[in-house]
């Protein structure tokens, strides 16, 4: 379940936990969450709690957390990386080659083939982990 776009969710999880707690009272007393005097208190908390959880809380992951996030971006920073060597290779091939020698257009060819070309983009997680603080 999300947060949902502002503290309602919240405020129900609430006002149930307070109730389950309430009624586990000698006699229970659940029903006084629903008390018109006490709604705009746990609507007030749920508002809170949703701010302090949507706004104010800095989300953070590590490598211990989410191992499979953290190889997505090392997965995509070596691929960046092949591809700025494929890049530098094509402009070597190009600076050398020479239009006026035949010669120079099978050579630019070979070379430009023989250049390794980036690995496949790395399929992304299907979820992150990470933990507010």
């Amino acid at each position: 379940m999300g947060l949902g776009p502002d503290g309602t969710t919240c405020a129900t999880e609430l006002r149930e936990a307070m109730r389950a707690r309430l009624d586990a009272l000698t006699p229970p007393a659940g029903k006084n969450v629903d008390s018109d005097e006490v709604r705009p208190n746990f609507d007030a908390l749920g508002r809170a709690v949703h701010r302090i959880l949507t706004v104010d809380a800095e989300t953070i992951s590590t490598a211990g957390q989410d191992a499979t996030f953290w190889r997505l971006l090392t997965d995509l920073r070596d691929e960046v990386e092949q591809l700025r060597a494929f890049d530098a290779g094509v402009k070597a091939a190009f600076a050398v080659w020479d239009p006026a020698l035949p010669s120079s257009g099978a050579t630019l060819k070979s070379t430009i083939a023989g250049l390794t070309v980036p690995s496949a983009t790395p399929a992304a997680p299907d979820s992150l982990k990470g933990e507010l603080r």
